[in-house]
């Protein structure tokens, strides 16, 4: 709850025992709220875990909650040393993750249902505890996002231009070493076999959870401000060009080899390749970007 406290001059964010005092005063009320929530959002998150299961775009969305609990964990000494200050601006955040929660019910669309747990949290978050540990907790909390499916028509809006770009680069790239290829829509048809890029080959399986690991690593790793940025951004470059690599490798298997080399255990393992690669793209970006940075700061003094 928000708390009404007369600070003094000495020291403007308490001491250490009312800090104590105050976050040993939250128990009760979290415990309650976790079970709110839990109750409220049973079937959402029942479903939600469901889709992570079954759906291979979004099988990464089991280790984003672990890892943004992971965050908070590490950041328990900062946060003990914030006092807790409501403010009923979070009442406002909070009726707004209700009103979008409403929505997605009526519209039975899943996104609004499950991104609006992020809402809620954030506005109980400012409202017990206030601002200070709103921003403390930004990153982890807004980092949940990455576990929430896309919308439908988002996703498939970005998949389609995705699929069409795999397929015309990749002919272009058979065309030019010499491989005979003849592209109509998505398909790419060789001598030897035709080659459907199909919406698992568009690389939107690659691109979600690589811009949420590249995420991951530029808040442990990079410069906090647009060099993070910058590197997440990174990963949407780096993730369409690993695919595209994908498809003309299995054309040039598929071509030389035949069509038995070009699936199976070969298009497994070349799905893999493609995190392998831009694993070591990122890995290259953040080398590179470090070394100006040292570059930078030796000139500067």
């Amino acid at each position: 709850m928000p708390e009404i406290q007369a600070r003094s001059s000495q020291d403007p964010f308490g001491n250490a025992s009312e800090r104590s005092r105050a976050w040993s005063g939250l128990a009760l009320p979290t415990a309650l709220v976790l079970v709110l929530l839990g109750l409220l959002y049973r079937g959402i998150l029942r479903d939600l875990a469901a889709q992570w299961w079954d759906d291979p775009n979004y099988s990464h969305g089991f280790l984003v909650p672990l890892f943004s609990a992971f965050l908070i964990w590490q950041q328990r000494q900062e946060l003990r040393a914030l006092t807790p200050r409501g403010t009923w601006v979070g009442l406002v955040v909070l009726v707004v993750g209700i009103v979008e929660l409403l929505l997605g019910d009526l519209g039975a669309e899943n996104f609004l249902m499950r991104s609006s747990l992020l809402v809620i949290i954030a506005g109980l978050i400012l409202f017990h505890l206030g601002p200070q540990v709103l921003r403390a907790v930004a990153f982890p909390l807004g980092f949940l996002i990455f576990m929430v499916p896309l919308p439908a028509t988002l996703f498939y809006a970005i998949t389609f231009p995705l699929q069409s770009f795999a397929a015309s680069q990749a002919a272009g790239v058979l065309d030019w070493i010499g491989i005979p290829v003849l592209l109509d829509g998505n398909v790419i048809h060789l001598s030897q076999l035709s080659l459907g890029v199909t919406e698992a080959c568009s690389g939107i399986r690659s691109l979600i959870s690589l811009l949420a690991g590249a995420a991951a690593w530029a808040y442990l790793g990079m410069p906090r401000g647009w060099i993070a940025v910058l590197f997440v951004a990174a990963a949407i470059p780096v993730t369409i060009v690993a695919n595209v690599a994908r498809v003309v490798l299995t054309g040039i298997i598929g071509q030389q080899w035949g069509v038995e080399y070009a699936t199976g255990f070969f298009h497994e393992f070349a799905g893999w390749g493609i995190y392998i690669f831009a694993f070591a793209c990122l890995f290259g970006i953040h080398a590179l970007t470090h070394a100006v940075i040292r570059l930078v700061s030796t000139r500067a003094r």
